[in-house]
């Protein structure tokens, strides 16, 4: 068995396995500070919805590692109800008879003495947690090295890569005279810089900060010797914020797939796809090199592997990248669906959201009534993610799902609003559609 973050869907047979990784990669989980601790465990919450997702994106010989709470009822009939929503949209699914169960605090030791006899074993990415499958410190470096913001300020000029101005320090210098240089020069222009540490994904560990005192508050609960990244904030009233995958294996480097990122009240809730991002060979030799870059550091494989690149695109097509991820993305799932449905040249918005408990029925309802593949449909909808974990938000209780609309998206929340009001995909009723969406 060769294990390693391997592309979805490699012709080998495959056991997935993923448990929120990306806290590991840099800190000690024993050693969490309390902000840590508790974004860990709404991490590790939110990847079943990306365990669920990945029966949709491999093939029936695959096996899947599932949290051992989506045993239960009723979790444990929703999930084969949404095997049976892949099927019904056409897609070939890893059946229920290759489901590996784990509970969620202690799942790669579980299922590390119940591996399946598969070819490959892919894991969202290589981190610490996962060590005791690939229990490869080389590779764990590698991993820490590609997904590391400093690594990449440093290195990316090497490769021809355009990044925002950037400023790397350390908790105990920001009394510095640099820093204070720095948020004067470009907090003054856009209104705040980006501060980014080490840590976990997406918005966790990353903020606007206009002060040193902002800064200083933000991660008063870590070590002096924390590092700090400081980056200039581009402004979206002229720059687009962009996001793709790449496919990276030993003898290729292509783009898999281009979203744009999507916003409700100012905060990042999914992507947009659609055919009119389209990317001009210029701007795909500028993405292609951050796939050089990780390729350089180590990584790939002859299998390929995935890297998602954050980035802006400017009022004069120009390139500015702002984060790698050698890894898995969330917006990786969705758009292996959309190709496995024969949808991906359609416009189509992909998002997390939320459900109450006592409205799963009827969701689930709506959504096989309106499955890709509907006939003369203004939209079709699919739940391809969904956790087992309820949360109490403001005195209901709710579960987070991960829903793709394709099509028209103001019918679908007309339509979805005349039957639930806004108590279902609450979300959906608040992002603001794209200019190009609109065009």
């Amino acid at each position: 068995m060769k294990i390693g973050s391997f592309f979805p869907n490699r012709f080998q047979s495959t056991f997935y396995a993923m448990a929120a990784d990306d806290c590991s990669l840099h800190f000690d989980l024993d050693r969490l500070t309390e902000k840590q601790a508790a974004d860990h465990v709404a991490n590790l919450e939110l990847t079943a919805l990306l365990q669920v997702a990945t029966i949709a994106i491999s093939k029936p010989a695959d096996y899947v590692g599932l949290y051992a709470e989506f045993q239960q009822q009723p979790w444990a009939a929703i999930l084969l109800r949404y095997n049976d929503f892949f099927a019904k949209c056409g897609i070939d699914p890893i059946p229920p008879e290759h489901f590996v169960f784990g509970p969620k605090m202690t799942f790669y030791q579980h299922v590390s003495s119940r591996l399946p006899d598969t070819e490959l074993l892919s894991l969202y990415m290589v981190s610490g947690s996962n060590s005791i499958l690939h229990q490869n410190p080389d590779a764990l470096a590698i991993s820490q090295n590609v997904n590391s913001k400093f690594h990449f300020a440093a290195h990316a000029p090497d490769f021809g890569i355009s990044t925002p101005e950037t400023y790397v320090t350390v908790k105990s210098e920001l009394g510095s005279k640099e820093v204070a240089d720095f948020l004067v020069r470009y907090a003054d222009d856009a209104g705040a810089v980006i501060l980014k540490i080490p840590g976990l994904a997406g918005a966790r560990n990353v903020t606007p900060v206009v002060s040193v005192q902002a800064i200083r508050d933000y991660v008063a609960e870590y070590e002096d010797d924390l590092p700090i990244l400081l980056q200039q904030k581009l402004d979206l009233a002229h720059y687009t914020e962009m996001t793709v995958d790449l496919f990276v294996s030993d003898d290729d480097i292509h783009i898999s797939n281009i979203r744009e990122i999507l916003f409700a009240d100012g905060l990042w809730v999914g992507n947009f796809v659609t055919d009119r991002h389209a990317l001009d060979a210029e701007q795909q030799e500028q993405l292609i090199k951050v796939g050089e870059y990780a390729r350089a550091h180590g990584h790939s494989s002859k299998e390929g592997t995935n890297c998602g690149i954050d980035y802006f695109i400017g009022p004069e097509g120009d390139i500015i990248v702002t984060e790698i991820n050698a890894r898995w993305t969330g917006g990786l799932f969705p758009s292996q669906i959309l190709a496995r449905v024969n949808r991906d040249r359609e416009d189509a918005v992909m998002c997390f959201d939320v459900v109450p408990v006592d409205a799963i029925a009827e969701f689930l309802d709506f959504v096989e009534a309106h499955l890709p593949g509907s006939k003369g449909a203004d939209f079709s909808t699919l739940s391809f993610g969904f956790s087992p974990f309820v949360q109490n938000l403001d005195g209901v209780s709710y579960i987070y799902v991960w829903q793709l609309i394709i099509g028209d998206f103001e019918t679908f929340r007309q339509r979805k609003n005349a039957q639930f009001g806004e108590r279902v995909l609450p979300t959906t009723n608040r992002i603001a559609l794209p200019r190009v969406a609109r065009e």
